[in-house]
């Protein structure tokens, strides 16, 4: 996007915004609000999304991560093709609370943390169809929004066109069950597609993006979401065909089966990053670490389901 543009009337209102808002911000309210952008973000998904798929609904599960990963995907190509600088990029002037700062990686528009929020509450909202939970999804994701701003790593354009996004996926996403059911088959499909526009994705930064402006965090962003997706299609291809777990359990088994998969899962997220790291600094390590967590968190770490519900059995 060109300089006039951007440095335009439009974007000078946007910022102003943003420093209307700082004038608000003091050491208590930042802590909330960055903890309030953490329910954004791709810890909250791992939590949610594992927890539905290991211990809630299978069918549930796999429908929440692939239309998450599908709006990742939507969300990265949007960063890529406009590439909007941050708030603070396009005015000086206004300064991000500095603690927000690792969490705001690769281009502005639009948000991710709303994006994602949007798909993480609105699509539970859309599946129970109930006041309560369309309010408290509302709630959610303008909580959120609000925290992006507030924090200065956004402004309301970036907010608002995720919001706008994140709801345009969910409808599509829900239209494509809905008139294809949702069998293993059809999981299967979905997924190795959302995996393929992925790759596009990739690609796109890499010989469009990068030529522009060289980004490493945009690249490092569209590795993730790239090495996710693999994951979850290879993942998912095993475990219908191979594994095949039964998720119900009991009360104290899935308390279980939560603490210690995300252990597990989060140790490898933390683990394989020096590990490969030693072997290349490259960015496109994390395509390997994304996807062995994915693959470990799908389709190895449910092997031991039959495990706990035997031990279950034994304690009656």
């Amino acid at each position: 996007m060109s300089e006039a543009v951007l440095s335009g009337p439009f974007f000078g209102w946007l910022t102003d915004m943003l420093k209307s808002i700082a004038e608000i911000r003091t050491p208590f309210l930042d802590k909330v609000m960055n903890g309030v952008s953490v329910l954004g973000n791709e810890m909250a998904f791992i939590v949610i999304g594992l927890i539905l798929l290991w211990c809630v609904n299978k069918k549930l599960g796999y429908r929440f991560m692939l239309v998450f990963i599908a709006g990742n995907v939507v969300n990265q190509f949007l960063k890529a093709l406009f590439m909007i600088p941050r708030p603070w990029v396009l005015d000086p002037e206004l300064k991000p609370v500095p603690s927000a700062l690792d969490d705001a990686t690769g281009f502005s528009f639009p948000s991710g943390h709303t994006q994602s929020a949007t798909i993480m509450y609105g699509l539970p909202a859309c599946r129970i169809r109930k006041a309560w939970a369309y309010i408290a999804a509302a709630a959610l994701i303008a909580a959120v929004g609000f925290s992006r701003m507030y924090l200065g790593v956004h402004t309301l354009l970036d907010v608002v066109c995720a919001l706008i996004a994140g709801v345009i996926v969910i409808a599509v996403m829900e239209l494509i069950f809905t008139k294809c059911g949702d069998g293993k088959k059809v999981y299967s499909i979905v997924s190795g597609i959302v995996a393929l526009l992925a790759l596009g994705v990739v690609i796109f930064v890499m010989t469009y993006c990068v030529k522009k402006e060289y980004d490493p965090t945009q690249v490092k962003d569209v590795c993730v979401v790239f090495g996710t997706a693999c994951g979850l299609f290879a993942g998912s291809f095993v475990e219908q065909r191979f594994v095949d777990f039964d998720e119900r359990a009991k009360w104290w088994v899935q308390i279980i089966k939560v603490v210690v998969g995300l252990a597990l899962v989060l140790g490898l997220r933390m683990g394989l990053k020096p590990l490969l790291a030693g072997i290349s600094d490259s960015p496109f390590m994390d395509i390997a670490r994304y996807f062995i967590m994915s693959f470990f968190a799908i389709a190895v770490y449910p092997l031991f389901f039959k495990l706990f519900r035997k031990r279950g059995s034994a304690a009656e």
